[in-house]
């Protein structure tokens, strides 16, 4: 789906996707482009959520891990 940039640096997307978007998302900059992942109504709560499931990894470890499941799911 091709989405248009204004001369301001305005991000305009399709109704049909803009519908399912909350008032707020995060920008992710992955190697291939830029992520746009919905903002969770309370973010805190879901990251303790996601913490308990975490493996046993270094920060180093699970900030690679991070980062080839975003750039997986931006291949999608």
């Amino acid at each position: 789906m091709l989405a248009k940039v204004d001369s301001k640096g305005r991000l305009y997307l399709p109704k049909e996707l803009r519908k399912d978007l909350p008032r707020e998302v995060y920008l992710v900059r992955v190697e291939d482009g830029i992520l746009i992942i919905p903002k969770p109504e309370d973010p805190l709560k879901e990251l303790e959520e996601l913490g308990k499931k975490l493996p046993a990894l270094t920060l180093e470890e699970l900030k690679r891990e991070i980062i080839k499941e975003a750039e997986k799911l931006a291949g999608e």
